[in-house]
């Protein structure tokens, strides 16, 4: 009933990916103008993605996975760039090497077939990325940064990413540990609806947030 939805993600992507375009002017360095990178970079996925199987008579996991790998590493090292203290840094660095071998030892796991969804690698990526954003809010509401924390680009991009990927991880999980069938109509819904969600916080990022603090 709802496998239509799935077709629709990267329209919604394509309309956070145009907005961060002509919001590029309140995006002053590398660090947030690589937000809109990983947004098109998300859109070129879901097309590769769509046809990838029409292309090769493959399962598209190839895809996925390789974009979980790019974007969760992405995600933490942009979020540790943004941690001041040096501990909290030092605990993105470790995060991030965990996250790597965990997914080299997935490939391992999988070594006669790779072609299968890498949820442990997802799940240790997942976590990584919840507890160094803890540790940025943390950071955020002990500064003076709490007075204008809606106004960083920064904020609504992290938002975004938590606000999909923590209500999707336990949906995963639930699917490969209790053998849910996984119900393509549910599933494209979910999915729309996390995306939905996700996007909205990255438009509302690149609309409302001012340049000077998107440093």
């Amino acid at each position: 009933m709802f496998e239509f939805l799935r077709s629709y993600i990267i329209y919604l992507a394509l309309l956070s990916g145009i907005i961060g375009l002509f919001s590029l002017n309140k995006l002053p360095g590398i660090k947030a103008k690589s937000l809109v990178i990983l947004i098109w970079f998300s859109v070129l996925i879901e097309l590769v993605g769509y046809y990838f199987t029409q292309w090769t008579g493959l399962l598209n996991y190839y895809v996925y996975n390789f974009y979980m790998f790019v974007s969760i590493s992405a995600y933490i090292l942009l979020i540790r760039s943004l941690l001041l203290k040096y501990t909290h840094r030092l605990a993105g660095t470790l995060f991030l090497i965990l996250f790597i071998v965990s997914f080299f030892l997935n490939i391992l796991y999988f070594k006669k077939d790779v072609n299968h969804s890498f949820i442990y690698s997802f799940a240790t990526g997942v976590l990584s990325v919840m507890i160094i954003s803890c540790l940025y809010l943390v950071e955020i509401f002990n500064s003076d940064k709490i007075l204008k924390f809606k106004k960083s680009v920064f904020f609504w991009y992290i938002l975004g990413i938590l606000v999909f990927h923590v209500p999707f991880l336990p949906f995963m999980l639930a699917i490969n540990w209790f053998l849910i069938k996984q119900d393509e109509s549910i599933f494209s819904l979910v999915l729309f609806i996390l995306n939905l969600l996700a996007h909205s916080c990255f438009i509302i990022g690149f609309l409302w947030s001012e340049k000077k603090y998107n440093y």
